[in-house]
């Protein structure tokens, strides 16, 4: 399998403050270290809030460059669905480029998955430089840049149910909702919903898979994947994700939970718009 070789930095979501410049650095080293030829947006320090052309242009440049492999987008917050109506779909669908962000960018990715018809990575690329760094270059080398993502490493834990199979979509609970009632929403029927989330409590959850499950979005999936949800788990809050997920999501669905998705500096990767199939103990792709 051919080794990643050119990657960029990209800010779609909220201006990255200046104050992050040495470690945003720090993170171009090591991924240089890695062989990596790495490119930086101009507009990854922007701090007018109403510039989305020039995110959007960034991304788009780095869509349409035919040696890049990979695009990881360091932002995160609220602004990322201002970057929707300026994006080339059509250099997204046909770049060898894939897209990697989590959070916010769960706006950028599912419109990229849905609209281009290609795949995009939940993950954050940021985490090589936190607690569990050495573990986190180790799963960068093995496999983000040896693009073997795989879901037997998310220990999946199955609540209802034993099995689920399905194009996956989703990602931020919060931000991914933004999407609804857009041109860009993606179709979820027999997809499996991955939801995460790193504020809120439970009021929050209720509301946010109340609203997933009246406009639709809940009926025809091929399961429920929840990741961490940071707060909540923090604070111990109850009725837990778990119970919340179980109560509303409809009775036919399988739904299951992973550690290894979420705002966890130790969380590994997910793709979607990629078909899978997990099962009760041995994950696997199709």
């Amino acid at each position: 399998m051919t080794r990643f070789r050119k990657a960029a930095l990209t800010a779609c979501s909220d201006p990255v403050s200046r104050r992050s410049r040495p470690e945003i650095e720090e993170l171009r080293r090591i991924l240089e270290a890695e062989g990596l030829i790495v490119e930086t947006s101009p507009a990854l320090f922007q701090e007018d809030v109403f510039d989305q052309m020039e995110k959007a242009e960034a991304l788009n440049r780095f869509f349409r460059d035919p040696e890049m492999d990979c695009i990881f987008d360091i932002s995160g917050g609220d602004l990322a669905n201002s970057v929707l109506p300026y994006i080339d779909y059509r250099a997204a669908g046909m770049s060898r480029a894939k897209l990697y962000g989590y959070s916010d960018l769960s706006v950028v990715l599912n419109a990229v998955t849905g609209t281009a018809k290609r795949e995009t990575v939940n993950y954050q690329i940021r985490n090589l430089l936190y607690d569990h760094a050495d573990e986190q270059r180790k799963y960068f080398r093995e496999t983000i840049l040896e693009d073997r993502i795989s879901p037997s490493d998310l220990e999946v834990r199955f609540l209802r149910g034993s099995r689920m199979q399905g194009k996956v979509l989703g990602g931020n609970v919060r931000c991914f909702l933004k999407l609804a009632g857009t041109p860009w929403w993606p179709d979820m029927q027999g997809s499996i919903l991955l939801l995460e989330s790193l504020g809120g409590g439970a009021p929050q959850m209720i509301t946010a898979l109340n609203q997933y499950r009246q406009a639709g979005a809940l009926d025809d999936l091929g399961g429920v994947l929840l990741g961490t949800f940071t707060k909540m788990e923090q604070e111990q809050i109850s009725p837990g994700i778990e119970e919340i997920a179980l109560r509303i999501v409809p009775g036919h669905i399988p739904v299951a939970v992973t550690h290894r998705i979420g705002h966890g500096t130790d969380a590994r990767a997910i793709v979607l718009g990629r078909e899978l199939s997990i099962q009760s103990g041995s994950p696997a792709p199709l």
